[in-house]
């Protein structure tokens, strides 16, 4: 794993756009991406050893890291056919790095249809991290009449639509974005599937091994008397917990259109596990990191 890019180069860039072009040199982009579509065809342990190695160097990293693989797996688990086989092998031809605006809650972007054909979108949405250094986006949006959930891919450049920075996370902004059939991965009014509730699973183990790559980062900067406490064996459950969570989510994603609702379910629960011992082993590594740091300040 490279991510050479010029220091000279990076220190001039926004933050955002600092880490989204060691992205596209560090050849992690096409990770995930099966091998059919061209990409590396990696699996998930990988991708997850990938991810908590990268929160050593910069949580905002591997944050973007998730956040596009996410976005990948989304394409594989929500679109069609023709979809798949459009998007992921551009993708990785392109060194497309992607982002998120999904919401199942937030009601302030809402789409209505065009009369030929798609959607319209227009409002805005808060919390698109990296938002704005992204090249494709997987977007959410509320159906003006049906109040249904539509979810779509488009190109992050798309007219009418305008992304900022503001003190850190992303702002999006749509102003009468058009949205074509062949972008809409959810239509408004269709119930979600087992298949697609996998996305959700998804993002919840990815945001575990956030937390446990940073947990791993702060136990190994304790002293070695220190280490084998409390943290070890959190962060001894929860990694075991992951490796569990990625065989069920493997097993689940190869069921496809055959997965029952009940073995989604279970999947959420495993991965919610994971992530509640990820938390606890993230808040024993900041309390112990604490500890030592008014330690080495009374000895000064």
């Amino acid at each position: 794993m490279s991510l050479a890019v010029p220091l000279s180069r990076l220190s001039e860039l926004p933050p955002a756009q600092r880490w989204s072009d060691a992205l596209r040199a560090s050849s992690l982009l096409a990770l995930s991406v099966p091998r059919e579509y061209g990409g590396r065809g990696a699996g998930w342990d990988e991708v997850l050893q990938t991810l908590r190695d990268l929160c050593e160097r910069d949580g905002t990293l591997a944050r973007l890291f998730a956040l596009h693989h996410l976005q990948l797996a989304s394409v594989l688990l929500l679109g069609s056919a023709e979809q798949r086989e459009r998007l992921l092998p551009l993708s990785v031809e392109r060194e497309w790095l992607w982002g998120e605006a999904v919401d199942h809650q937030e009601s302030r972007l809402l789409a209505r249809e065009h009369r030929r054909g798609g959607f319209l979108l227009q409002g805005g949405r808060h919390d698109c991290f990296g938002a704005e250094a992204v090249d494709w986006l997987l977007i959410s949006a509320r159906h003006a009449p049906s109040e249904g959930l539509l979810i779509a891919a488009l190109p992050a450049d798309r007219n009418g639509l305008d992304r900022f920075e503001p003190n850190g996370g992303g702002l999006l902004h749509c102003h009468e974005v058009r949205l074509h059939p062949e972008d809409i991965l959810l239509p408004p009014g269709l119930p979600w599937t087992p298949r697609a509730q996998l996305r959700g699973s998804l993002a919840g183990l990815l945001q575990a091994n956030i937390a446990l790559g940073l947990a791993v980062q702060a136990f190994e900067n304790l002293p070695a008397r220190a280490a084998a406490g409390e943290l070890q064996r959190l962060l001894g459950l929860g990694l075991r917990l992951s490796e569990q969570s990625v065989v069920a989510y493997e097993s689940a994603q190869a069921a496809g259109y055959a997965l029952s609702f009940s073995r989604s379910a279970a999947l959420a629960t495993l991965v919610a596990e994971t992530a509640a011992v990820a938390q606890q082993a993230v808040q024993v590594g900041l309390r112990q990191e604490g500890l030592r740091a008014r330690v080495v300040a009374g000895a000064t």
